[in-house]
């Protein structure tokens, strides 16, 4: 009797690399995709948070004559205001403070676009020393009557009983806790933005934090996606100028899509 033995096939070094120029090929594709996906996710996240907030200042006016909270005076009172007046109606959800983008705090303050803010000492008034967020207010939405900072209170908005609503934002991812952006306001030349300057705070909410675009809340409000060059064509406060001619882009902003 013969017994024949059956010679077992191997791989080629060509087929193997064959095999493996395949695999990297899907893994281009696919990966790019997932981490779309990825990035979608988290915005749509940011937005549910933010419906919370529109929620939340929807009650507050709501229970106020249709006013939005009082600005704060003090050492850190600028913008924080709304951390405390909001309070009875956001509770303890401490996950909506977040953009999933943005939840690890910085040291320094203000932050990178993919940061949080955090409180340090001598902020007390607001919130303890080490909380932090990642959104902030549109400090023009503040119910005030008197000058802050060189800015006049006939600029605020006070109330939701104004024209044009839905083009009035009030809140949304921010490097820091606000801001009063003006239409003469110029973006940061750099992506990152490490500086507190309250003469040039549209750069708080300037940052490319969802491929080229911020999550916010209006005064009716409702919550969507904004295109960074998209921000000076908001009426962040009664005398900003929507028509005024766009700021020259810095490098990193040329991509964007243009209003």
């Amino acid at each position: 009797m013969r017994f024949f033995m059956q010679k077992q096939k191997a791989f080629t070094l060509i087929e193997l690399l064959v095999v493996i120029s395949i695999i990297s090929l899907l893994l281009s594709i696919l990966i790019p995709g997932l981490r779309k996906a990825r990035k979608s996710a988290k915005s749509l996240v940011c937005r549910a948070h933010l419906r919370n907030w529109a929620n939340a200042f929807f009650m507050y006016t709501s229970n106020n004559d249709n006013r939005f909270p009082e600005i704060m005076g003090g050492a850190g009172g600028k913008y924080g205001q709304w951390t405390i007046a909001l309070k009875p109606y956001y509770g303890n959800e401490a996950k909506i403070w977040f953009c999933p983008s943005a939840f690890k705090p910085t040291t320094i303050g203000a932050a990178q676009p993919f940061a949080a803010w955090v409180v340090i000492v001598g902020q007390v008034n607001e919130l303890r020393p080490g909380d932090y967020g990642s959104y902030g207010i549109n400090a023009w939405v503040y119910n005030r009557t008197y000058e802050f900072l060189g800015f006049s209170d006939s600029w605020a908005w006070k109330t939701t009983d104004v024209k044009g609503v839905d083009n009035i934002p009030v809140f949304g991812d921010c490097m820091w806790r606000g801001g009063f952006p003006e239409d003469d306001d110029s973006p940061q030349a750099n992506e990152s933005n490490w500086l507190i300057d309250d003469q040039e705070s549209m750069r708080y909410f300037n940052m490319n934090r969802h491929d080229g675009a911020i999550n916010m809340v209006f005064m009716d409000f409702s919550t969507r996606k904004i295109g960074l060059k998209q921000l000076w064509r908001l009426k962040w406060n009664k005398k900003f100028d929507i028509t005024k001619p766009a700021p020259v882009w810095p490098e990193w902003m040329s991509k964007f899509r243009e209003y």
